[in-house]
């Protein structure tokens, strides 16, 4: 099974790697940039600008000079389509052009639909030929070709690191000879993790070790060295507190111990309780605003772990005006995230008795308590 520490670096590299056949690496970055990667919703040639909508609903306005460097499936702001993926690198607060606040450095963009994307188990490899081939989880045998501009990641540099097999993801696009010409390969054979998650019980950061017990209640002792990445709040085991929230990926070793691959661990975040009226509901980005009776207006997100209670048993059924009460927590970049929505009609609006259903609570939304 290939690791899920080489799939999130397959997700990253095949919406920019891909869709272009370059990286922001591959451009001498001198850093201090900006980089989002999302869908184009808007073009505005005339004024020099484009509108990028990321995964969370967050959407960012790049403009571009004479200097934007543009990579993929484009040459100009011209040739870019609402519509298409794209990965943008671009300065903050750049002062050359009055009122423009993220001037773009890179854009790299492409139609998703024109590639070809395989996951699959590296069978023959010929870097002389410029070739290998990868077998598909149904048996399937595919041959692919590599050139100068295709990208590599994962544990190979080039077709020459490349072993059978190993797990691979590709995308590439067919060729007017009929030929597949890879635009990324990412490839990897990481050994099998163990992961786990839970509360930091206790820190031994003098002995580089720490424990966290988890769900079932059973505790897990990890062992740290200098190659185990940090992520979350924390950078060094030294920085990690007893009753932290962690989650850990490692390996075992010769003598059985876990040893920590990756670590992110942050404060238990504050429950945060809220009422107020819905006004804006948006199920593709997974969020909806609430209006408190102060006229604070919050943003809240949810996810697969958000529970519904009331008259709206998922976001879709949500609508304009309805009270809502809400339990959420703050992520780290500062999102509300919902952990219980509970949502209905003003009591005032609500049909009589006999047609309500008998699983919505009687009493008025606006007098439900939440946990």
């Amino acid at each position: 099974m290939f690791k899920k520490i080489v799939l999130s670096l397959m997700a990253a590299l095949l919406i920019t790697v891909a869709i272009s056949g370059t990286a922001f690496a591959a451009e001498e970055d001198p850093g201090g940039l900006v980089r989002a990667r999302g869908e184009v919703i808007d073009v505005n040639l005339a004024a020099g600008k484009f509108q990028l909508e990321k995964s969370d609903g967050t959407v960012m306005t790049f403009f571009v000079d004479e200097n934007t460097r543009f990579r993929g499936r484009v040459e100009s702001l011209e040739d870019l389509q609402v519509g298409w993926k794209a990965g943008v690198a671009a300065h903050e607060g750049n002062g050359k052009r009055e009122g423009v606040k993220l001037l773009a450095v890179l854009v790299i963009a492409g139609d998703p639909a024109e590639l070809i994307r395989v996951r699959g188990e590296i069978t023959r490899v010929d870097p002389g030929a410029g070739i290998y081939q990868l077998q598909k989880p149904d048996g399937t045998e595919m041959t692919f070709l590599v050139n100068e501009n295709t990208r590599y990641g994962g544990q190979i540099k080039s077709l020459d690191d490349l072993q059978v097999g190993w797990k691979a993801a590709v995308a590439a696009r067919e060729t007017s000879q009929g030929s597949l010409m890879t635009l990324a390969l990412i490839a990897g054979d990481a050994p099998e993790l163990v992961k786990a998650k839970g509360v930091v019980t206790a820190v031994d950061a003098g002995s580089g070790q720490f424990e966290i017990e988890k769900a079932d209640g059973t505790t897990a002792r990890y062992f740290v060295n200098d190659k185990t990445r940090y992520r979350g709040q924390l950078s060094s085991l030294d920085e990690m507190q007893v009753g932290w929230l962690a989650g850990v990926a490692a390996k075992v070793d010769d003598d059985g111990n876990l040893r920590a691959v990756l670590v992110i661990a942050r404060t238990r975040p504050e429950k945060i309780r809220a009422q107020g009226t819905v006004s804006a509901v948006a199920v593709g980005a997974g969020k909806f605003k609430l209006t408190k009776s102060d006229g604070t207006v919050l943003t809240i997100f949810v996810d697969e772990n958000t529970r519904f209670r009331g008259q709206a048993a998922n976001l879709s059924e949500m609508e304009n005006g309805w009270r809502a009460g809400v339990v959420a927590v703050e992520q780290a970049d500062g999102k509300l995230l919902a952990r219980l929505v509970v949502s209905g009609r003003p009591h005032s609006e609500r049909p009589p008795a006999d047609n309500v259903e008998r699983s919505i609570p009687t009493r008025p939304l606006d007098s439900l308590s939440l946990p």
